[in-house]
């Protein structure tokens, strides 16, 4: 997921790769919070409050701690705000209506389906 967003990290070592991890973990447990957050009765478990607002707390921190969201953002040469304005189109569209969503999801198949067709053509 991450690395969607980046289009060449900064450096390339195994702390950049692990941090890239830990973003992409971050990212994921987000979109899956959210998802969850949309049933009321998930939203009366403490737990889930806590784990829901101590992500939302990482993201939108200033810090520039070691593993903090823009110490990572620093590490790999992109704009934390950059990064949170495509975060949260990623939710939009990630938290998008089954029918909506199962819509996208035919689109994409037919346009992969498409480019491997293309990918064949060329080749033959």
């Amino acid at each position: 997921m991450i690395s969607e967003l980046l289009e060449e990290p900064a450096f390339d070592n195994n702390d950049t790769h692990l941090w890239m991890a830990v973003m992409d973990r971050a990212v994921r447990d987000l979109i899956a919070l959210e998802r969850y957050r949309q049933d009321p009765s998930v939203m009366d478990d403490p737990v889930f409050r806590y784990d829901y607002r101590t992500l939302k707390k990482w993201f939108h921190s200033t810090s520039m701690e070691p593993g903090s969201f823009n110490w990572i953002c620093s590490l790999v040469n992109i704009d934390p705000k950059w990064a949170l304005k495509r975060l949260e189109e990623r939710l939009k569209v990630c938290l998008l209506p089954e029918s909506r969503a199962a819509d996208g999801k035919k689109r994409d198949k037919a346009l992969a389906e498409e480019s491997l067709l293309d990918a064949a053509a060329q080749a033959a």
